[in-house]
């Protein structure tokens, strides 16, 4: 007997079998694409690629059944002939694949279409193999699914009577972590499928298998704690909280990978393209550019950027307490008007003299009266005394509102106008400063690429606060996220030291970055949604940064004390020192003809 032609001529008839059996197939495969293919998505790709003929003639005939089964559905036809490089694009998130062996389902490369994605896919294959063959293919097409973090991958066969089972993979159980070997997950019995669920959820459990982070301490968002051997532990923090909850009810373990300080952000989106790494997280700011080159859940947590200046930089001294009460433009017009007001009665006086008294001094009398003193002279004409009644009607309403407001100012922490847009940052020269974690984060900002800057060491934002703080200069202003600044004012234990422009620069969305195509990616997203809508990161946040307000106490005194007071000291001895000198001018005049003579020119100006 010819042993080798009866191996050909059997393995020549793989694709071939009852027509009730291609009936049968017809019926689970029609059940797939209504029940669960087109349940999730509203059209799927169906891809074929067969490298045997009968199995090519067993597919072309499932496929006339299908179409006399089908209805109003979108569907994508993708056949590929033998030794093809051709690629036809498009979405591919839910698919049905048709294939003969591992081979040719290599062949398809499913890999090239997907590994960009920021979801996970679904594969149902249909492998058409004789049975010696079916848990080899298996193995093979379930190690390809999981090096390509395809976690949602299930494989229809069908032996040689005819029966239909279904298998998928499980990479995380008691046994093992990465698991690929073959599992049944359900039948067809002829009408239905005895387990409806054809894409079972494989990461609700991960049986404390370990998940490598790439994580840095950086309160308020992750603290961390090093033992004596120096393996970092997560202890608490926003989105440490975060990570320690999801450890808890995926039961997975995590490993904590410090990335090096020198390139921060760098370093730790190397390790997720390098595989070093799981995840990353730690105050890390949606971005384009990182989303090109790996993959991210949805933003779980949202702040803002501030733009903050030091408090104390800005209080008003004493002499700027004397002034600011009125801006320039309301000085000037004082002024001018108590000039205009002079000259008028100079020229009364000057070039009508029947109407005034003689020796009236209206120089003295005028500014007399805008201090609040009492006149020396009062004219004689009705035009005269209007024109003064005028002059302290007007004064006395200056005065009221200048005192008051110098009181104000007097007995409040009054601080000096801020700059209230972008462009008069740039205009007065301000100096940014900012942790180097942020000015990588916006280096594309173009208004701040035309300001000087100042980069903190550390990689915690509250250094740019601390900093601003202590060098106490108008200039500078610091750029954080506003939770460094109440993370800061909670460790001080002191509120209102740090005043805040009105316009942010930004929002700040916060979210975890994954490996490109992780297979976490859709896990992980469920679950992080469940805990934001439970309010735990709201409740993270109030324990991370506390009320950040500090009691004042209501039974205090202000007191003011001399020091508020040294320009009004320091007016009062110039003009002692100046009244000294003309005291002494004066007397010298007795005895010199030249100042004699000058002091009477003098006084006859003034009158």
């Amino acid at each position: 007997m010819n042993i080798t032609e009866l191996y050909l001529s059997y393995h020549s008839k793989s694709g071939e079998q009852d027509d009730d059996a291609n009936l049968v197939a017809a019926h689970a495969t029609m059940q797939v694409i209504h029940n669960h293919l087109l349940h999730m998505g509203t059209f799927f790709t169906l891809t074929l690629c067969c490298r045997n003929r009968h199995t090519c003639n067993f597919y072309n005939n499932l496929m006339e059944k299908l179409f006399h089964m089908w209805g109003l559905s979108m569907v994508r036809f993708v056949v590929l002939q033998e030794n093809s490089t051709q690629r036809v694009i498009g979405s591919r998130r839910y698919n049905m694949i048709l294939t003969d062996s591992y081979e040719a389902f290599r062949e398809i490369d499913v890999a090239y279409y997907t590994r960009n994605n920021n979801y996970n896919e679904y594969y149902y294959i249909f492998l058409q193999v004789r049975d010696a063959f079916a848990q080899s293919n298996l193995k093979q097409i379930f190690a390809y699914c999981w090096a390509n973090a395809m976690i949602n991958c299930s494989v229809q066969l069908q032996n040689s009577h005819g029966e239909i089972t279904v298998y998928s993979y499980f990479p995380f159980t008691e046994q093992c972590c990465g698991c690929v070997e073959p599992v049944l997950i359900s039948r067809f019995n002829g009408t239905d499928f005895v387990k409806p669920i054809l894409f079972p959820r494989k990461l609700k459990n991960f049986h404390g298998c370990v998940l490598r982070a790439a994580i840095w301490h950086i309160p308020p968002f992750a603290y961390l704690q090093s033992d004596e051997r120096g393996v970092s532990q997560i202890v608490g923090g926003i989105e440490g909280h975060l990570l320690l909850q999801l450890s808890e009810i995926l039961n997975f373990t995590i490993e904590v990978k410090v990335p090096p300080d020198n390139i921060f952000q760098i370093g730790a989106i190397r390790m997720l393209q390098d595989g070093e790494v799981d995840m990353s997280l730690g105050s890390i700011g949606q971005s384009p550019a990182l989303l090109e080159i790996v993959s991210s859940v949805a933003s779980y947590y949202q702040t803002r950027q501030i733009l903050c200046l030091s408090k104390n930089a800005y209080f008003l001294n004493s002499l700027e307490e004397l002034i600011f009460p009125f801006d320039t433009t309301t000085w000037l017009l004082i002024w001018c008007a108590y000039l205009l007001c002079w000259a008028l009665c100079y020229l009364l006086t000057k070039y009508c003299r029947h109407c005034f008294e003689q020796n009236v001094q209206p120089l003295l009398n005028y500014l007399a009266i805008l201090l609040g003193m009492p006149t020396t002279h009062t004219p004689m004409r009705y035009y005269g005394r209007l024109l003064f009644l005028t002059w302290l009607c007007f004064t006395l309403l200056i005065r009221a509102v200048y005192q008051g407001v110098l009181f104000t100012y007097a007995h409040h922490d009054t601080i000096a106008p801020i700059p209230t847009d972008f462009s008069e940052l740039v205009a007065r020269n301000f100096t940014t400063v900012m942790s180097k974690m942020n000015r990588d984060l916006l280096s594309d900002v173009l208004f701040l690429q035309r300001l000087p800057a100042f980069t903190t060491k550390r990689l915690n934002g509250t250094n740019a606060f601390d900093y601003i703080r202590h060098i106490s200069k108008r200039n500078y202003v610091a750029i954080e996220p506003v939770d460094y600044l109440h993370y800061y004012e909670k460790e001080q234990n002191k509120t209102g030291l740090f005043v805040m422009m009105r316009k942010d620069l930004m929002n700040f969305q916060i979210t975890m970055y994954l490996a490109k195509h992780s297979f976490l990616i859709d896990q992980f997203e469920e679950e992080i949604w469940w805990i934001r809508s439970t309010g735990l990161l709201k409740r993270w946040t109030l324990v991370e940064l506390g009320a950040r307000k500090i009691v004042e106490d209501t039974d205090a005194v202000d007191v003011i004390i001399l020091e508020n007071y040294y320009a009004l000291f320091a007016m009062l001895g110039i003009g002692l020192a100046v009244a000294l000198l003309v005291f002494g001018l004066e007397i010298l005049s007795l005895r010199v003809r030249f100042l004699r003579k000058l002091f009477l020119k003098i006084e006859y100006f003034l009158e």
